[in-house]
């Protein structure tokens, strides 16, 4: 489960650096077809990327946390109820 969410993890950490190397290019140096290829790429970004997994939690390093907080949680009520 590691493994799906660090490279879950990675996968936003790529898309949020391809938007920040968007933002921070000399657009104005550049050809008009080219900068409307930057502006739609910062469009893009305006909504907040994540990978969700049928729905129930993103694949990053806080969705694998959360999931282990959950286990934790279930296996210590099944613990207390034996």
């Amino acid at each position: 489960m590691f493994i799906a969410n660090y490279i879950g993890q990675n996968i936003i950490d790529h898309n949020n650096h391809v938007f920040i190397t968007a933002y921070n290019v000399q657009w104005y140096k550049t050809p008009l077809h080219i900068q409307r290829m930057i502006l739609f790429l910062l469009q893009r970004k305006t909504k907040e990327f994540s990978l969700n997994i049928c729905g129930i939690f993103d694949a990053s390093i806080e969705g694998f946390a959360t999931l282990i907080k959950a286990s934790v949680s279930y296996f210590t009520v099944m613990q207390s109820t034996r």
